[in-house]
């Protein structure tokens, strides 16, 4: 695909895949590509980067956590700094919800793609052991 194609540029699908024509997959369009990134981010933990040791959001911990309103708050906080701070061109964020229910976490971002009025929801859910 040309650039001409896609005006927001080219840039590899999240998780890596491979599509069936044998070439690396991309995004489908502009939304696509931010909601990708956004779970690139958030999944990836502070310091999993050696070159970007502060990029990520660290969810993915938050399984190893107890459930409290203090972790809620902090999660809270640093999902909403990750994403300012590395994709605030991108996006608004528009709401950030994390509960807890027994043993599972849930995350909820609701969010705006930059140049767009188009409001989206992504949900990360994990159930503990």
């Amino acid at each position: 695909m040309s650039n001409a194609s896609q005006p927001f540029g080219r840039h590899l699908a999240f998780p890596f895949r491979v599509g069936s024509d044998g070439r690396t997959k991309t995004p489908e369009n502009e939304r696509d590509h931010v909601r990708d990134e956004i779970i690139q981010l958030l999944l990836t933990d502070p310091g999993e980067r050696p070159f970007q040791p502060e990029f990520g959001g660290g969810v993915r911990q938050l399984i190893f956590e107890p459930a409290s309103d203090t972790l809620r708050g902090m999660t809270k906080a640093r999902i909403t700094q990750a994403l300012n701070r590395w994709l605030g061109h991108r996006l608004t964020l528009e709401n950030l919800e994390v509960t807890f229910h027994d043993s599972t976490i849930e995350v909820e971002i609701k969010y705006r793609p930059a140049g767009t009025e188009d409001s989206r929801v992504l949900k990360f859910q994990r159930k503990g052991s």
